[in-house]
């Protein structure tokens, strides 16, 4: 089963003059998740976070949007991007500027085969970015700079992913195969998606922050949990939820035998993601409850999503007892990080 995509997801605008919301508990407003939706935007501070965008594997489209031939363009990793499906079908992800004279593949450029063709003079590229063929030259010799760079792209679990690294390093990590998207007992899968002024590391900063669910989302006590982590991934059990988190934005997260979703955190540069929410439960439970799923979900995101928008990182926190996952977190988290320039001392 492949889920369908969502309808595009326009950036929030700021609302000059905003109402502040009251808080203890945040209000939910699920309309904040909603394409082109007013927000409230107090924060002036700039560049809020000290580490650049991270190296992981990040969905830049869903498999149901591109048909054998098409391309997309998009906007990832902070650089502007081609998505694109071969003929035979496999997707790949390059950067959008021929290295020519700078012409936009997406812009009336079109997929040759296993190849993509720029509009401008017909350089033609193949899957690792290397220029294969100017059409017009004089000589079969094509220069060794004529090269796109390429990102390793995959498709699974209904989703296009590209891995992103600084350094254009190798994956480290796979995606994982959520088995319930292809099991004919589930739904087919249901996406949310929306656009929040944040970073990978904060939003899963929430899921060490076990005080914050009772004064932003109104629980009655402070959660409690046991976490293991094994390099690049965590499991996470509490409450009945199960998380397993495999990098910096890629998620699955599990009432076992009631509903599954899995999400990613794609960041659009170093101060805004792409969220996408994917959501699943057995057909016995019909489409109508997977809608309140999600809906019970992206709800209770709303309540987070003016504190993140407004707030800004403290590379050195005041912690108190009991919160000293939000440290091992954050310690956990530098090894999806890359410093050409060297490491700083507090991220």
């Amino acid at each position: 089963m492949t889920p369908e995509p969502s309808a595009t997801t326009e950036l929030p605008t700021i609302n000059p003059n905003p109402v502040l919301p009251e808080g203890f508990p945040m209000p939910q407003d699920p309309s904040l998740l909603e394409p082109g939706a007013s927000r409230v935007r107090v924060r002036s501070r700039t560049s809020r976070f000290p580490f650049p965008i991270p190296n992981g594997w990040f969905i830049v489209a869903t498999a149901a949007e591109l048909d054998p031939g098409e391309l997309k363009a998009v906007h990832y990793f902070g650089d502007d991007l081609v998505v694109y499906r071969t003929a035979s079908g496999e997707p790949r992800t390059t950067e959008a500027y021929c290295p020519h004279l700078g012409a936009h593949l997406a812009v009336g450029g079109k997929v040759d085969g296993e190849c993509i063709a720029c509009p401008f003079h017909g350089w033609t590229f193949d899957g690792t970015g290397q220029c294969v063929d100017i059409p017009y030259a004089s000589t079969e010799r094509i220069p060794a700079k004529a090269k796109l760079r390429s990102y390793p792209t995959i498709e699974r679990n209904g989703m296009i992913w590209a891995w992103h690294h600084l350094e254009e390093g190798e994956p480290f990590f796979e995606v994982p195969v959520v088995p319930e998207v292809e099991d004919t007992e589930w739904l087919e899968p249901m996406v949310r998606e929306f656009r929040i002024a944040t970073s990978c590391q904060e939003m899963a900063e929430n899921n060490h922050d076990f005080a914050h669910f009772k004064f932003v989302h109104g629980t009655d006590a402070i959660p409690e949990a046991n976490e293991r982590v094994e390099g690049t991934y965590k499991y996470v059990e509490s409450g009945g939820l199960h998380r397993e988190t495999f990098g910096l934005g890629l998620g699955v997260l599990r009432i076992p035998g009631f509903m599954t979703f899995f999400s990613s955190v794609t960041p659009v540069d170093e101060d805004n993601v792409h969220i996408r929410w994917v959501f699943t439960a057995p057909v016995s439970s019909g489409a109508e409850m997977l809608d309140k799923i999600a809906t019970g979900f992206t709800s209770g995101v709303s309540q987070d999503i003016p504190i993140w928008e407004n707030k800004v990182y403290r590379p050195r926190p005041v912690l108190t007892k009991g919160e000293g996952g939000i440290a091992q977190h954050r310690k956990w988290s530098r090894q999806f990080y890359s410093f050409p320039d060297g490491e700083p001392d507090e991220i």
